[in-house]
């Protein structure tokens, strides 16, 4: 909305202007009517300070406006969130003028230094004819636009509204500014106050919900003072140590630390607290469950204030006992299985030398290697709980990557983690192809190569591809029979692990292309 600048005939500085040129002599009406201002904003002062809601400083402003400013009608608008300007409070105006005319202001959100706007008579204005006629037909005919002003920017103005043409006198424009002021000291001061309470019911909601999630967490939560006081213990904690909501303040937990772990528990604490990170500590804690020591398994933090001054620490305990007790449990199976088959293989071993006993060396030799294979890939998976080996390792292991053939063997691949069943497959047959590159392949001279790699298949990620290549090598020729390691590559990845084998007698080199299901996360 369009309003005359303050510096022309009807604005401010005019007004101004025309009143110096009237010069009288103080009268007693004027000192009573500055008895009855300052008696007015006194008045003001005081209810605005008792006030205790928005509405009741929207009241006492406008009681003082209109007590003060010789206006019949008076209203208070103030931006909202969407920076449109609303009536907040009014005294006289109809509905049909306020819909028409929010939203209007000479002002932006957020101006600074603005200046109050008088209007002589609105037909005097540029203003476009609509608002002209609807200020007309409210009864108007000049307008007081006082800017109110909160932490030094435009909130909100209000108006006063006079039936006929009005000259505006230097002490009405004071009088009008000091009433802003007031009322926008109120503002400020009501802002800021609903802030703060904003600001206290959002902590109070935050600690709320901390405690619900706390108090109902299947793990232990604690937090601390700087100096290691105990501030909360949530109940699985409390439950734990035997402490009640109303001893948390003068429990100390360090007495419950086994004294051989107190020291180091100590230490990272303390570093975590003066390095402001976080810390992962396991230690033993004497439960009052069963009156034992817990292994419980610590994460904590420091807490900070919004300046970064140390507050204390957060932090989380989780009861490992007895998964500690079911790993120790698991790798003794695991050293027994592993002692087993190696005695299996070794009783194997012994009935194959028995058995072969006048047998070419060459077939039992080859029969103790892939016995050899086969340990080597039980070892790898032991070493990993049985829980999968590398591909990279299986690969290096049955190449002999470290050996005679070290600088003749390219490996490459993604980092891919196979289970147990694909594991001792893939390890039986690169032993195949190896045994066969080293016979009558590659590696069977001084200048043949081997390259092994693999990736995911394109255009599907669920498949697995390796390619073996031989070159620098004799030639080769396609075998007049398949022989055992050909049998061995069909039957344990066609046909165990669903996979997919081509073998190819290029005469530069052997290759092997396997394509297998991709391995599924453990």
């Amino acid at each position: 909305m369009r309003w005359p600048a303050r510096w022309g005939k009807d604005g401010v500085m005019g007004q101004m202007e025309r009143q110096a040129e009237i010069a009288g002599a103080v009268t007693p009406g004027s000192r009573l009517n500055a008895v009855s201002e300052l008696s007015a904003l006194y008045l003001l002062t005081d209810r605005l300070y008792r006030a205790r809601s928005q509405a009741e400083v929207y009241e006492a402003a406008l009681d003082a406006i209109m007590g003060t400013l010789s206006c019949t009608r008076a209203s208070i608008l103030l931006f909202d969130e969407a920076g449109m300007m609303q009536f907040v409070a009014w005294r006289g105006l109809s509905d049909h003028y306020r819909n028409m005319l929010r939203g209007h202001s000479p002002w932006r959100p957020g101006d600074r230094d603005p200046q109050p706007i008088f209007v002589s008579d609105i037909d005097d204005t540029s203003e476009a004819d609509w608002i002209k006629e609807t200020i007309r037909n409210e009864g108007i005919c000049a307008l007081g636009f006082i800017p109110l002003v909160a932490d030094g920017e435009v909130v909100g103005k209000f108006m006063t509204y006079y039936p006929d043409r009005r000259s505006f006198t230097a002490s009405e424009i004071e009088l009008a500014v000091t009433i802003a002021r007031q009322v926008g000291f109120s503002l400020e001061r009501a802002r800021a106050d609903a802030r703060r309470r904003a600001a206290e019911n959002d902590l109070r909601e935050s600690e709320q919900r901390f405690r619900v999630m706390s108090e109902n967490a299947p793990v232990m939560i604690w937090m601390s003072d700087k100096d290691g006081h105990c501030l909360h213990l949530n109940r699985m904690l409390r439950e734990f140590w035997g402490v009640s909501e109303q001893g948390i303040a003068s429990f100390n937990w360090a007495q419950t630390t086994h004294p051989e772990d107190m020291p180091e528990v100590g230490r990272a604490i303390g570093e975590a607290m003066a390095e402001r990170r976080l810390c992962t500590i396991v230690g033993r804690y004497r439960s009052a469950l069963d009156g034992a020591y817990h292994v419980l398994q610590t994460h904590a933090q420091p807490r900070l204030s919004a300046s970064g001054e140390l507050l204390g620490m957060i932090g989380v305990n989780i009861d490992i006992s007895e998964r500690q007790r079911a790993d120790a449990q698991r790798e003794l199976l695991l050293a027994e299985l592993n002692h087993r088959v190696k005695n299996t293989l070794a009783v194997v071993q012994a009935m194959a030398n028995q058995t072969f006993r006048g047998v070419a060396r060459e077939p039992r030799q080859a029969f103790e290697n892939r016995l050899m294979a086969l340990a080597a890939a039980h070892n790898l998976l032991t070493a990993s709980n049985w829980e999968n080996a590398a591909l990279s390792d299986i690969a290096r292991d049955a190449l002999h990557a470290g050996d005679a053939y070290k600088d003749r063997v390219d490996i490459a691949g993604p980092r891919v983690l196979l289970p147990p069943r694909e594991a001792l497959a893939l390890a039986m047959a690169f032993h195949e192809l190896t045994t066969n590159a080293v016979k009558y392949g590659a590696l069977s001279n001084d200048k043949g190569r081997v390259s092994l790699a693999w990736s995911r298949a394109d255009g599907d990620s669920r498949l697995l591809l390796i390619d073996w290549q031989e070159s620098g090598g004799p030639a080769v020729e396609p075998p007049n029979r398949r022989g055992f390691g050909s049998v061995l590559l069909e039957r344990s990845l066609k046909e165990d692990l669903r996979g997919k084998v081509e073998l190819s007698y290029r005469p530069a080199g052997l290759s092997c292309a396997i394509e297998l299901p991709w391995p599924a996360p453990a």
